[in-house]
């Protein structure tokens, strides 16, 4: 049996570990953060629980590139909620019309970009499925578990890698572990663990590669029934998006998130918030009490420079980092290699499994 090991416990991550089990590899999945998950992380504060990035994903309808990766998987027995199909919600009253309010169906996976630069590739790939609908999960830490128990090995959290050799990573507790690597954390942050020999092109092509944007989020307790439920995430002025949490048993939602671009340090967190909150109509008299991150905290607890919410920024095919690594048995996976959000990311971990089990052995696990 061969070992696996997977630095990161992000989707990526976590899939590439399931799949390679399938696959006969004995995995070992090594996480700094006291739980797995990275942008699927989940958290309590006032009694409710809340996501950190998990939203909403499409591309599960019987067929759809998602569901082709999940079913073989197990993951489309997740109570998933499917978001109905309409083009006008009511809020406080007032009648708005999803197509003027966001993309259709509530997706903003890049709410509006700042500079503008969604590729074709992008659209097409990542927004342009949720044309066909979109799905929610009660909470994204789900998909987490059920990922982690199809790890054929270990998922060791609190355990940080602080070296990587060919075949072979060392850890902050000491702890050695060989066999193949497969990192889902940045790219750049890989090869600062890396203490051989790489070719000063690859590094410098890795140096100037630009991030995208990170994300200050808002997390709100709402007062009881004062909001009601809606499954899809509404935008506000372009750039300020709306989630809301699960509803209670009359239909109202007790939490929501309020996202927007941000620089990495927010000087003002609470002036800012405030900003957020009022933007909404009617928010504001609903709002309980809130907490806040800013692309810090991000950088904090996921380890992506900068804190950036859809990692390296892909202005075109020259952007994109390859699994394979000019180290042998050394693989990427993650937004960082291909395109962000939940369908990006498991698409490009297929790509990074392939690499290592080649495309028969990987269709045959996918065709189970």
């Amino acid at each position: 049996m061969s070992d696996a090991l997977v630095i990161g416990s992000g989707l990526g991550g976590l899939l590439s570990g399931a799949i390679l089990s399938r696959a006969g590899y004995r995995v070992t999945v090594l996480e700094k953060a006291v739980q797995p998950g990275g942008c699927l992380q989940t958290f309590v504060r006032g009694g409710l629980r809340f996501d950190t990035g998990f939203h909403s994903v499409a591309g599960l309808e019987e067929g759809g590139p998602l569901e082709r990766i999940f079913r073989p998987l197990g993951l489309m027995d997740l109570p998933w909620e499917q978001v109905k199909e309409t083009d006008e919600i009511v809020m406080d009253g007032v009648s708005y019309r999803l197509s003027d309010l966001s993309f259709p169906l509530g997706n903003n996976l890049r709410l509006s970009s700042p500079a503008g630069d969604v590729t074709e590739e992008e659209y097409a790939l990542v927004m342009e499925p949720f044309k066909k609908g979109s799905w929610r999960l009660p909470s994204g830490d789900m998909l987490v578990k059920r990922l982690a128990a199809q790890i054929n090995g270990t998922v060791r959290t609190g355990c940080e890698v602080t070296e990587i050799e060919p075949g072979l990573v060392r850890c902050a507790d000491g702890s050695v572990y060989r066999g193949i690597i497969i990192s889902d954390i940045h790219p750049r942050q890989t090869f600062a663990l890396y203490k051989g020999h790489i070719r000063p092109s690859y590094l410098h092509r890795l140096q100037v590669l630009e991030d995208g944007p990170g994300i200050f989020t808002v997390y709100c307790k709402l007062r009881p029934e004062t909001r009601r439920y809606q499954p899809w995430n509404t935008t506000f002025d372009g750039n300020l998006m709306l989630h809301y949490g699960n509803a209670d048993e009359k239909g109202f939602a007790r939490s929501a998130d309020l996202l927007a671009f941000s620089a990495k340090h927010v000087p003002d967190r609470t002036a800012l918030a405030e900003r957020m909150i009022a933007r909404v109509p009617g928010l504001a008299q609903a709002v309980e009490e809130y907490w806040t991150s800013t692309p810090a905290t991000w950088e904090r607890y996921t380890g992506t420079p900068g804190g950036s919410a859809f990692g390296i920024r892909k202005k075109d095919a020259s952007c994109y980092v390859h699994p394979r690594t000019p180290v042998p048995g050394l693989y990427l996976t993650g937004q960082n290699c291909g395109l962000h959000g939940v369908l990006g990311v498991s698409e490009t971990a297929l790509l990074t499994c392939r690499e290592i089990l080649g495309e028969e052995t990987l269709n045959q696990i996918l065709q189970r």
